[in-house]
């Protein structure tokens, strides 16, 4: 597989996960605390675009033949890798926490944080593999 091809189905993947991570995040208990990321909202919108953009955005560019995009988006996966885990530690955190501050999630609201922090690590554990596999010079 050429490097041009594995930068587009690594980058792809990481943005596909990323999105699908928020769109998990907009369903849990916990977008329904504050007003702007419930399912459906403009918020959930807003922040589709600006996460799935990030990547995108750099990679046209990057299948447009700019090189130098390749170390962009090398910039935006890190950039993301931040969050992932701090989205999984909110969504177990809260998931362990149900029982000590009384909050009864039902049993499709525990469902929905274990989904959202699974997608959360998922997406982590794809950004960290995007740098060996995007690295590596083609054969």
């Amino acid at each position: 597989m050429s490097e041009k091809r594995r930068v587009i189905l690594w980058t792809c993947l990481a943005a596909g996960l990323f999105c699908m991570e928020l769109i998990l995040i907009s369903l849990t208990p916990l977008a329904k605390i504050g007003n702007g990321t419930r399912f459906g909202s403009s918020g959930m919108f807003y922040n589709l675009y600006m996460g799935g953009g990030s990547y995108l955005i750099p990679l046209a560019l990057y299948c447009m033949n700019v090189r130098a995009m390749k170390y962009v988006i090398g910039c935006v996966n890190g950039l993301w890798l931040i969050c992932h885990p701090v989205i999984a530690l909110i969504c177990f955190g809260a998931m362990s926490l149900t029982g000590l501050f009384k909050m009864s999630y039902g049993f499709l609201d525990t469902v929905s944080l274990l989904t959202a922090g699974m997608f959360a690590l998922c997406s982590f554990t794809v950004g960290i593999l995007w740098y060996p596999m995007c690295r590596k010079k083609a054969v």
